[in-house]
């Protein structure tokens, strides 16, 4: 027996098949869905190949190189020339030419080799030479200040300190990269699942609300069923547009993070499909040994290497400040031959030419109060005591990062697992209850009511999946870990 329709029935009806052919199930298929599933280690690969931070990380490596071959020039050997002439009155006063070659070694001993030609009429005596040119083979060695360093055996260890430098810069850069880019792309992931669940939900809704209607028109429920539903059609038509307005925003922060490899930022429209969360993928897979993380964290944090680095450039530099203390006292000696002949042939002295034909000297200077190489120090051991306060406080920072992202780790662990079994149990009573509605033992309020709480139990625990990847992600930039 059929039962009439009230004007507000009527307008229900009219008004459902009116706005639902409009909705529209929104998805992350389509053209995204033929390319490869962004999974996190791809992801992660990808950013560390192309992202302009990572290279530039890379350019810190090639400055230290740099810095270490600029370092190396200050021991390469340096060959010069200087020729000095004067004519006056159509007159040859003087014809000057000196070439020769020095060579600096590690030992503060720099050896040179020199040969000097010299004519005209009004030569100085102290520059007249044999008609072969006087030549001279000896070297210059610092036995006083500079004996044990000096600028360049100083600037030569502080480059080779800084390939170590250069390698802790890359890697702090990159252990920073790599937690934004996590932080990013969990979110990213986590909002498309968010959109997926609530689309699905959209179209249970729909298909519920039209199976309701239908039962309406055929006297089998009430008009205000097919109300209950369509109000519920609404409210997921509600939550998709947050849920997608969520992805579009998350899909462009993650899109920063993507360059191709001809060096062009990836367009959000052009990322590729969101991994699906299912329950494997959720559950905890990493279980942190703090202890083992400390361990790693104190022995090769890169912050802590570029403390370590700062303090052995300052070693070096206080080394050399301390050399600066001592007097100068410096030795040159060469022997002196006509030519190249060093040893004049006959003669029974021989070899003593090493004590008869030579040039020498000794230069000796010492400032009285030498304030300015005390102050050197002092500024120099200032510079180590902070910064050896500021590498404790760095450790102790760190130690406490890592001690708390792990209780955070295990926490959140716990609590994914705990949720887990409650979502489960929401979709049990959830599918009870619409085997009840199907034996006519059930409501569509009661049905209503138990999608909702499993709605919001999926949603929750795809967020807690979310703040457990990024909290994992985080305590591995805690142990300074850029893998």
């Amino acid at each position: 027996m059929s039962r009439p329709i009230t004007g507000i029935a009527i307008l229900w009806i009219l008004l459902h098949a009116t706005l639902l052919p409009a909705q529209q199930i929104d998805t992350l298929s389509g053209p995204s869905a033929e390319k490869a599933v962004a999974d996190w280690l791809s992801f992660k690969a990808r950013v560390l190949r192309n992202h302009p931070l990572a290279k530039s990380a890379d350019l810190y490596r090639d400055q230290a190189a740099a810095m270490l071959l600029r370092a190396r020039g200050g021991f390469d050997p340096k060959v010069y020339g200087d020729y000095t002439a004067k004519n006056f009155n159509d007159k040859n006063y003087f014809q000057y030419t000196e070439a020769g070659i020095k060579w600096p070694t590690w030992l503060g001993l720099e050896l040179k080799s020199t040969l000097n030609y010299a004519t005209g009429d009004y030569l100085n005596p102290e520059l007249t030479v044999p008609t072969k040119g006087l030549t001279a083979f000896g070297f210059n060695w610092t036995l006083g200040q500079g004996l044990l360093t000096d600028e360049r055996r100083t600037a030569l260890k502080q480059a080779r300190i800084g390939i170590d430098q250069g390698q802790a810069e890359r890697d702090a850069l990159l252990n920073d990269l790599l937690l934004e880019a996590a932080k990013a792309y969990w979110t990213w992931v986590v909002a498309g699942n968010q959109l997926e669940v609530y689309n699905a939900a959209l179209q249970q809704a729909t298909n519920r609300h039209q199976a309701i209607r239908e039962s309406y028109v055929q006297g089998d429920k009430p008009a205000i069923d097919t109300m209950e539903t369509f109000i519920q059609v609404q409210n997921r038509l509600l939550d998709v547009n947050f849920a997608r307005n969520d992805y579009r925003n998350a899909a462009i922060a993650v899109s920063g993070f993507l360059w191709d490899d001809d060096g062009a930022p990836v367009r959000p429209e052009d990322l590729p499909s969101v991994p699906e969360l299912g329950t494997q993928e959720l559950l905890p897979a990493f279980n942190p040994d703090r202890q083992a993380i400390l361990q790693q964290a104190r022995a090769s944090h890169p912050e802590l290497r570029l403390y370590d680095a700062k303090l052995r450039f300052l070693e070096a530099e206080r080394r050399l400040k301390v050399e600066k203390r001592k007097p100068v006292l410096d030795l040159n000696y060469n022997i002196l031959g006509a030519g190249l002949n060093f040893f004049p042939a006959g003669g029974p002295d021989g070899p003593g030419v090493l004590a008869s034909d030579i040039k020498w000297g000794v230069n000796v200077s010492y400032p009285l109060l030498n304030r300015k190489a005390r102050g050197d120090l002092q500024v120099t051991d200032i510079k180590l005591a902070q910064t050896e306060f500021e590498l404790r406080q760095k450790r102790q920072s760190i130690d406490i990062k890592v001690q708390q992202y792990a209780n955070e780790v295990d926490n959140l662990g716990a609590q994914l697992t705990l949720y887990q079994n409650i979502t489960e149990n929401y979709r049990a009573l959830l599918d009870a209850e619409n085997e009840k509605f199907n034996f006519g033992e059930s409501s569509v309020f009661l049905i209503n009511t138990r999608e909702q709480r499993w709605l919001d139990a999926r949603v929750k625990y795809l967020k807690l999946a979310g703040e457990y990847r990024k909290t994992e992600a985080a305590l591995r930039w805690a142990g300074g870990s850029v893998e």
